[in-house]
């Protein structure tokens, strides 16, 4: 039966061969994606990322400037901010999503932080794999640019 006709999937390269086998198999068109592409007008991937567990993230331009949707974030997110940011040399406006930080101590997730303020970044969504020491201590920092999120969170941005 075919659920997805017509439908394209971009995944990283490194996907097990049986998943991607099985997303054909619905119907769609697997994209393999190892370095960054621009997937259509304004919308990109990073490309893989990390050296364990492979990500890829998902970078819009808007009007404000680049919006960065990660995963988990396992190769970093400080790394996929950077990279995003050197791909398109344009300013990060928001990144939301996991920030792979659950666990993490004070100490590390303020220097984090201070990194995000460095890169520029003016707002944060982080969800999923954050851990509430994270979301709290983003919340302080970022105050009204702190965007609580979720599943089904609809943020509406220019673009």
């Amino acid at each position: 039966m075919r659920l997805c006709y017509r439908t394209r999937r971009v995944l990283p390269e490194s996907s097990p061969r049986d998943f991607k086998d099985e997303v054909r198999a619905f119907g769609a068109e697997v994209i393999e994606v190892h370095e960054p592409m621009e997937i259509c007008s304004g919308v990109h991937s990073t490309g893989e990322l990390g050296s364990g567990i492979k990500e890829q993230s998902l970078v819009i331009k808007t009007k404000k400037g680049l919006v960065v949707i990660t995963g988990c974030a396992h190769p970093g997110v400080v790394n996929i901010v950077e990279k995003a940011k050197a791909m398109l040399d344009e300013e990060i406006y928001l990144v939301m999503g996991g920030f792979h930080m659950l666990g993490m101590g004070e100490n590390q997730i303020e220097a984090v932080i201070a990194q995000f303020k460095e890169e520029g970044v003016q707002r944060v969504a982080p969800c999923h794999c954050s851990g509430d020491l994270t979301r709290e201590l983003f919340q302080e920092v970022y105050g009204e640019d702190f965007i609580e999120a979720g599943a089904g969170k609809i943020v509406e941005l220019e673009r």
